[in-house]
């Protein structure tokens, strides 16, 4: 995690504290921002998950999203808690008849809350029932905004913080309105038309009977079988033309594996149009770029591989990490276009035989590029740390672009590590300074 991360993190919870301070007495100051903190994060998940083309294309993508959606959500949830902890009721309220109704409503908004951390928490929980909990925060953030403005409060009604509560209550509302409407959105349906199985995989393509919305090479598309209410699922796209869709997919869930065990030629599924900011630069104006793909990672170089065109501007260095030849879908196609693209220069790695990217080899590859070249990963969080590290140990400028496909979003132990870490990190460096300032104390 980058303190620049941390950085905004922590102005952004000091943010709310601020907010308030000059609108409370010094007792409520903490309790009330805590309280604007989950709310403000409460509203900006629900218009993270409106997917808003403009929120998108600020964030960088819809993974972008998805993880800033996750931090919102530990922010949420924590200045839930800290407020029920820490507030007490002062003043009337706007309708002091409704003052003990709102009490108890935050009350239950908080627990509600909690509830939905659990079930992200736990990954066993399956994918339907995750679902329909998260779909639980619409009604969990109207009854904290009953909670925020009922409730005995020492706000003044029309005092900035209380404006910005009611402005942020507004916009949440109707993100969560178009979320609900967004479920209803057409998607278009296809038929299988060839389903190859590969070692732990399926490389299937579908097509429609007209054509479907154009993609850029590197976004991805929902699929879900064509069943009232069905799940659907993103995956990159690996190629297609004008009516098909290709997609190399991998079990990795339940889901996953159920289609790749049981999808034949003649099915018939649902196909959403392609969104994301992957992507990848596949025209003769393009910088030079190293691309690094993992197992079905190479889904959107796949794409992007298919659109190319021989040329001699800037080249493209493709590393291929794979387990094996039987385990890589589509790996005759990538070596295919390979060939017929002088610019690109492709490197399989065969981790069974023992040939993997290791530091050394990547280092090896990457002083061969110009400082500005353009790095674009896809595949396991190992090989984006691999990448990451070597490119700065370098001292590469040129930036690296990576998504996170974990759309359910749940909360596992590496989460927790990757967010508590830091925090960790600086009151071991704090103690650590503490022991150094008491030792030269005791030396003078």
């Amino acid at each position: 995690m980058s303190m620049k991360t941390i950085s905004v993190a922590i102005a952004f919870i000091l943010a709310h504290v601020t907010l308030v301070a000059p609108f409370v007495p010094a007792a409520n100051i903490l309790p009330a921002g805590l309280g604007a903190l989950s709310m403000s994060s409460m509203a900006l998940t629900l218009i993270l998950a409106a997917r808003w083309r403009i929120v998108d294309r600020l964030m960088g993508g819809p993974d972008k999203s998805y993880v800033a959606h996750r931090w919102l959500g530990f922010f949420a949830i924590c200045g839930a808690l800290g407020h029920w902890a820490l507030a007490s009721s002062v003043g009337a309220g706007i309708l002091p008849v409704l003052a003990e109704s709102g009490e108890g409503v935050g009350t239950v908004a908080a627990f509600g809350l909690v509830l939905m951390t659990a079930a992200a928490l736990v990954r066993a929980i399956p994918y339907h029932l995750w679902k329909a909990s998260h779909m639980l925060m619409g009604p969990v953030f109207l009854l904290a905004a009953y909670h925020t403005f009922f409730v005995a409060s020492p706000l003044a009604v029309g005092a900035a913080p209380w404006t910005l509560m009611a402005v942020v209550s507004v916009i949440g509302l109707l993100a969560w309105i178009r979320t609900l409407l967004r479920k209803r959105t057409p998607t278009r349906l296809v038929t299988v038309e060839r389903a190859e199985p590969f070692e732990g995989g399926v490389d299937v393509t579908l097509r429609a009977d007209a054509a479907l919305p154009s993609f850029r090479p590197g976004q991805f598309a929902t699929l879900a079988h064509n069943q009232a209410r069905a799940e659907a699922h993103p995956f990159t796209i690996a190629g297609g033309d004008e009516s098909s869709r290709r997609f190399v997919i991998r079990a990795a869930g339940d889901w996953t594996g159920d289609f790749v065990r049981n999808i034949s030629a003649g099915d018939e599924l649902r196909l959403s149009a392609g969104v994301g900011r992957f992507l990848p630069q596949i025209g003769a104006k393009r910088t030079e770029q190293l691309w690094v793909a993992g197992g079905v990672g190479i889904t959107p170089f796949l794409a992007s591989l298919e659109q190319m065109e021989p040329d001699s501007a800037a080249r493209v260095t493709l590393i291929y990490c794979i387990r094996s030849r039987e385990s890589a879908g589509a790996i005759d196609d990538v070596e295919r276009h390979a060939a017929r693209l002088p610019q690109v220069d492709l490197v399989v790695l065969h981790d069974r035989s023992g040939d993997r990217l290791t530091e050394g080899r990547l280092a090896d590859i990457v002083r061969t590029m110009a400082a500005n070249t353009q790095v674009y990963v896809c595949g396991p969080e190992g090989l984006k740390t691999l990448v990451k590290n070597i490119w700065l140990a370098a001292g590469m400028n040129g930036r690296i672009h990576t998504e996170r496909f974990d759309f359910r979003g749940a909360y596992g132990i590496t989460d927790l590590i990757y967010i508590g870490q830091p925090v960790l990190n600086v009151a071991q460096q704090w103690i650590a300074s503490r022991k150094g300032l008491q030792h030269a104390v005791a030396g003078s």
